[in-house]
């Protein structure tokens, strides 16, 4: 009879455990990252989306696992990376912009999430920005609306600016309507303006040969995955040309650029967890407006400026968050 007991005792203790890990692995929402740059390129938009997710009570491992894939900043990959995530039935794909296209393409049925968008709504991927439709939601950017702040900012930071270097990534249409519009206002005040085209470190390279002919005072550097995956090596190349830098991600001004202007990567990541728990909570992606960011950094990195024997000016440093000596 003790013996009966024992093992009645041991089959409840078992059936309970069997419930909690079926428990715990009904609550486990599993959630597929693709990101354009590498691991090591992307290790600051993962970490703000884990945090962000942090805040909200979700544990990686427990009641959320993160299956994170990376393109290394060749955009042909991610069309692959994401049919994986799909076939592992992910509940919702977080994508970096480059991949929101291929990802709508892929499928309809699986909620979509970016929080670095540029115009989804030019770019037809949806009705509107208040009502988006369909399986994608998220943030976006607008990095063309804040471009003539940049260029503002150039003006200040070099008053005497008459030619003007603009580099973005080759395929990416948000990035070249930025180097346009940038191109237009640059023309307005007289200055020339001399643009490159870059998908690889070659291209880069050709670039700064190029540059070294031309002698740009300022070299303006539209923020894409494809960029952001060199930003040392644009940083250092235009240190080495004595050009300052000026991009819009705050990751820019830390790789050695001068000048950085735009959203807060970790607020807009933040955003972005948001939208992550609202749709595992029940809302359909379709009904959640696509938002813009409210906070903007402006960084500034003294020590590449003194490099380059360049003075920043105080107006500048008394409007920066952050200044970097």
């Amino acid at each position: 009879m003790q013996k009966l007991k024992v093992v009645l005792v041991v089959l409840i203790f078992a059936a309970v455990g069997l419930i909690s890990v079926s428990r715990d692995s009904i609550a486990a929402h599993r959630i597929g990252e693709v990101w354009t740059q590498s691991e090591a390129g992307a290790a600051l938009f993962h970490k703000a989306l884990v945090g962000g997710l942090h805040e909200l009570g979700y544990i990686e491992g427990q009641n959320i696992i993160l299956s994170t894939r990376y393109a290394d900043g060749d955009t042909s990959r991610l069309s692959p990376l994401l049919n994986e995530l799909i076939n592992e039935h992910v509940d919702i794909l977080f994508v970096s912009e480059a991949a929101v296209a291929p990802a709508k393409k892929l499928t309809s049925g699986i909620p979509i999430v970016c929080a670095t968008m540029g115009d989804p709504v030019s770019a037809g991927l949806v009705v509107s920005l208040s009502r988006p439709g369909g399986n994608l939601t998220g943030v976006s950017w607008q990095s063309v609306d804040s471009a003539p702040k940049r260029l503002e900012l150039a003006l200040e930071l070099r008053p005497k600016v008459s030619r003007l270097a603009v580099m973005y990534g080759r395929g990416n249409r948000e990035a070249q309507l930025e180097a346009e519009i940038v191109t237009q206002a640059a023309r307005k005040a007289n200055i020339a303006v001399f643009s490159y085209e870059v998908q690889r470190l070659p291209d880069v390279l050709a670039a700064f040969t190029d540059m070294a002919r031309h002698k740009p005072h300022v070299l303006h550097v539209v923020d894409t995955g494809v960029t952001f995956g060199m930003r040392r090596e644009i940083a250092t190349s235009a240190l080495e040309l004595r050009v300052p830098m000026i991009s819009e991600g705050r990751s820019f001004a830390e790789a050695g650029g001068v000048l950085t202007y735009g959203p807060s990567l970790t607020a807009a990541l933040k955003l972005g967890a948001v939208y992550v728990d609202r749709i595992l909570k029940g809302t359909k992606p379709g009904d959640l407006p696509i938002v813009q960011p409210t906070e903007f950094d402006l960084v500034v990195n003294l020590r590449s400026a003194k490099a380059i024997a360049l003075k920043v000016p105080d107006s500048i440093l008394s409007r920066a968050n952050e200044v970097i000596h």
